[in-house]
């Protein structure tokens, strides 16, 4: 007798053999054992699931002479005759190619003579979808009221494209992915049977290239045995598939898992030399990264199809990496595993993930963050301190404190105020996360503010124009005789500050109006930006987390920034 491949040799002839199906084998065998036969049946779901097997299985079953329960007896002629494919009263037509409307009315005239042997006439369309809407039309009155001996069985992998007029006629029954466990489970049951010597690492990759599907298992592994002299292989398997071996795919994941960047681009420059497929390999990749979270996170789930040696190898791969790092990887070969398809150029995709992966940020313990901030409010303190005030007191600059302050005395009467010594016009309330260390920096900057009103009216008095431009400015700071302006306006106002004569005219006034200065320099931009990168508190800030300002927002009053 000639070879006959696996996945008809291995079709199923019980509905107990029907794998990762069970609430639907169960229904059908309850409706069988019950007699409550539907008069249509649509199975859907995706290719090599058993949707055809189950629909001769339910066929069998109802022209079996000799069936007593669910499941057909397999001896009668009639079970005999439908494995054979010789059984009249069963009749198979392929929706894509007898898909017009007169084929549906040759259908729809045979259906009315009565079955040649059992009780039952059944027709199984596979492939339904494939019919036309004029077709769908002739076969719906039919398909709603056919003769009592008729049965229809409609099978498709799109029940998306059938009309809803027919699915409403039809009892429905979804078929699902075969589960990997399963799908490995029934192959390694195959392989022993028919006596093949296997590896068992193969299994993997080869469930993982079915895709859940039985049947494209058995013919990928029909493949595998005449590629491998009867012996299946997991490298010649591999080398078969255009994927990475099991050991290349662990090499890569250790590469990325202790930082080695040029590890991991040779291990995919050495996959695209070998013309293996990216996409598996960055596939096979996820799956590692996966069994590494689970062997992290909950070290008893050890993976069954694993050998011992494999399980240690991953332990100790997941070892250099926190469950923190080990998510950040996870996700980016997820993320690029949808663009190596897509894209024209895979390995530039598959090469940037495995950069970035191993350029993965280092995990930060809260405890040296916390310790940072500590540092920082001690320097506060200090800073606080050394300019004058206590620890705590308000600062009406800039913002309020938090700490209240004091009880103590009171003068009897307040004395004589001058116009430097008044307290700053009132502020919005500050946010309740701020504290303010430099409180007596007040003084210090109302009369720097009093000195530049003081050099504007000069200048004013001067030259008109240039008064009107520095009268939108603000004195920032001094520092080492160099007073820092900051100027609100655009380009021509700074050229017209920069004119050497402008320049000088207002060098001049700073050093008559504001003791110790001696130099100007105007930058453009808010007071607020320029006041706020030089504030104490933000420069104690940046040097105990060693950061940089990216961007100043005035503070709104309800306590949040300004879009």
């Amino acid at each position: 007798m000639s070879y006959q491949v696996l996945a008809r040799k291995w079709r199923p002839q019980t509905f107990d053999a029907v794998v990762g199906q069970e609430p639907i084998m169960r229904t059908l065998r309850n409706a069988l054992a019950a007699n409550r036969i539907a008069h249509a049946y649509l199975f859907a779901g995706p290719r090599g699931v058993g949707k055809t097997t189950t629909a001769r299985l339910l066929a069998k079953a109802l022209l079996c002479t000799a069936r007593q329960g669910p499941e057909p007896c397999g001896a009668c002629p009639a079970c005999r005759e439908l494995v054979l494919g010789t059984l009249v009263d069963v009749i198979e037509i392929d929706g894509a190619s007898n898909r017009k409307i007169d084929d549906i009315r040759t259908l729809r005239e045979n259906v009315r003579y009565a079955p040649a042997r059992g009780r039952y006439k059944v027709y199984i369309i596979d492939e339904v979808h494939q019919l036309t809407a004029d077709a769908f039309d002739a076969l719906l009155k039919t398909l709603e009221e056919p003769p009592a001996h008729v049965v229809f069985i409609l099978a498709t992998t799109h029940p998306q494209e059938v009309p809803l007029t027919i699915l409403s006629r039809c009892q429905r029954f979804d078929f699902k992915p075969i589960p990997p466990e399963l799908l490995s489970a029934s192959l390694e049951r195959i392989l022993r049977e028919e006596k093949v010597e296997f590896d068992p690492a193969a299994l993997p990759l080869l469930v993982r290239s079915a895709e859940g599907s039985l049947r494209d298992a058995l013919s990928l592994l029909d493949t595998a045995l005449a590629y491998g002299g009867g012996r299946l292989d997991a490298d010649s398997l591999a080398h078969l598939l255009g994927a990475s071996a099991p050991a290349q795919v662990r090499a890569f994941v250790g590469a990325l898992a202790g930082r080695d960047g040029a590890g991991a681009l040779e291990a995919i420059d050495r996959a695209a030399r070998e013309g293996e497929d990216l996409g598996v390999l960055c596939r096979e990749a996820v799956e590692a990264l996966r069994r590494l979270l689970l062997l992290k996170v909950a070290p008893r789930l050890s993976p069954p199809d694993l050998t011992a040696a494999e399980v240690e190898e991953f332990r100790q791969q997941a070892a250099q990496l926190s469950e923190d790092e080990l998510l950040f990887v996870l996700k980016v070969f997820v993320e690029v595993e949808g663009e190596v398809r897509r894209s024209p150029h895979p390995r530039v995709e598959l090469e940037i993930a495995a950069v970035k992966a191993v350029r993965r940020p280092l995990p930060a313990a809260i405890e040296s963050v916390l310790a940072k901030v500590e540092e920082a409010e001690d320097r506060l303190r200090q800073l606080a301190f050394v300019s004058g005030a206590a620890p705590g007191a308000p600062s009406g600059p800039v913002q309020e404190s938090l700490i209240p302050a004091e009880p103590g005395p009171r003068p009897a009467s307040p004395g004589p105020r001058t116009a430097a010594s008044l307290p700053p016009p009132p502020r919005p309330p500050a946010s309740p996360s701020a504290k303010l260390p430099a409180a007596g920096a007040a003084p210090a900057a109302q009369g720097l503010d009093a000195g530049w009103r003081r050099v504007v009216d000069d200048v004013r008095g001067q030259k008109a124009t240039l008064g009107a431009v520095l009268e939108q400015s603000t004195a920032v700071a001094l520092a080492e005789g160099t007073l820092t302006v900051a100027l609100v306006g655009n380009h021509f106002h700074k050229e017209l500050v920069a004119d050497r004569a402008n320049h000088e005219l207002v060098t001049q006034a700073v050093q008559r109006h504001i003791p110790g200065a001696k130099r100007i320099e105007v930058r453009m931009g808010a007071a607020q930006e320029a006041g706020a990168q030089g504030h104490p508190a933000v420069q104690a800030a940046l040097s105990v987390f060693e950061g940089e300002v990216v961007a100043v927002r005035a503070r709104t009053e309800g306590g949040g920034e300004d879009q």
